[in-house]
């Protein structure tokens, strides 16, 4: 596993243990992970809010690879 290499990178790898779950759903498939939980989840680790906007595409990106490849 690629582990964190900043204080950014483990606050924004916790808010993805915490909101992970929280997806978008659109006729029965993931269609993305839910922005406001996003945003909830790295304020609650003292994550930046740029940098978690930042982010988001590529979290969102990794979470929908991962889940088509266990489809």
């Amino acid at each position: 596993m690629h582990a964190p290499q900043s204080l950014d990178g483990w606050q924004a790898a916790s808010a993805i243990d915490i909101c992970a779950s929280q997806l978008r759903m659109a006729q029965g498939r993931v269609v993305g992970l839910d922005l406001n939980a996003w945003m909830l989840a790295c304020e609650s680790t003292g994550l930046d809010k740029a940098t978690a906007i930042d982010l988001f595409p590529a979290v969102e990106a990794g979470l929908m690879s991962t889940l088509e490849q266990n489809e």
